[in-house]
């Protein structure tokens, strides 16, 4: 897995791991599953036991056709959650799928911030040519080729469906399929439980007395992504990186510290957390 550098907004680069393509097609297989579970399920659940499409209502009335026709309804809306599966459970797990979150890997904004909706749903939209392209190329085979020929070859690119995805995630320089690429979105490899998302709160003693009241000045997202910056830089010895946010913090707060930038920026992140918890 490629080691690559991104830019938060406070123009400090921070080192993060793509996940390799390995990781992505495992997490994608194992939603594919999830699905088609789900699915079986719920053709079970209408078809076996409610009997949608059997003799179980039909008594010779308007009745039987009336309750069938409301069951093909509710069972048509029931499988809108395996058409929408990635949009909506990126977009409530925060860029995670089901199988995303067993991988470890999560999807983000290529500047650092988190993904949101209209990410979310560029890279949804995008999965039919990134993965399914064989499957609607069939559509247009059979005017062409005839049914049979048209099944044949599509048939053999369907199983190549996927390629799209598989050669840009290997060939471009953040690992991103065409959803990605327009989304402005990467799929990161999380090494640690809370490496990409650290949450920003922490106790803060009634005795604590702070030092610096401009930290107001930031927004709750500019604290996660300085949070997240510190603890990784810190735990990787990367002074450099500390060097440069705590650059960009006094420039921000238009302030001038005497501590050394590893403690000034710990300061800064108790500093946010007690006006916080104190509105």
């Amino acid at each position: 897995m490629q080691n690559v550098q991104i830019k938060t907004p406070f123009n400090v680069n921070v080192d993060i791991q793509h996940a390799g393509v390995g990781w992505r097609f495992l997490a994608f297989a194992l939603d594919i599953i999830f699905v088609i579970i789900y699915i079986r399920v719920l053709t079970y659940v209408f078809f076996s036991f409610f009997g949608l499409n059997s003799d179980l209502w039909n008594d010779g009335s308007d009745v039987y056709y009336d309750m069938n026709t409301f069951l093909e309804i509710i069972f048509t809306i029931f499988l809108f959650p395996a058409l929408f599966y990635s949009l909506w459970t990126e977009f409530l797990f925060n860029g995670q799928t089901f199988g995303k979150m067993i991988c470890r890997i999560r999807v983000v904004k290529i500047n650092g911030y988190h993904a949101g909706f209209t990410e979310y749903f560029t890279r949804w939209a995008f999965r039919l040519i990134d993965f399914w392209t064989g499957m609607f190329l069939v559509f247009f085979m059979i005017p062409v080729f005839g049914q049979e020929t048209a099944g044949i070859l599509g048939s053999l690119i369907t199983m190549m469906s996927g390629f799209v995805a598989f050669f840009l995630i290997i060939r471009t320089k953040n690992s991103q399929r065409l959803g990605d690429i327009v989304a402005g979105t990467t799929v990161l490899k999380l090494k640690e439980k809370h490496s990409i998302d650290i949450t920003i709160l922490e106790e803060v003693l009634d005795t604590y007395v702070p030092q610096y009241s401009q930290v107001m000045k930031l927004t709750d997202n500019d604290a996660r992504i300085i949070k997240d910056t510190f603890v990784i830089a810190r735990k990787n010895k990367d002074y450099t990186t500390l060097k440069r946010l705590r650059t960009r913090l006094e420039a921000v707060m238009e302030i001038q510290s005497h501590q050394d930038d590893t403690e000034f920026i710990d300061t800064v992140m108790k500093d946010f957390n007690y006006y916080t918890q104190k509105l």
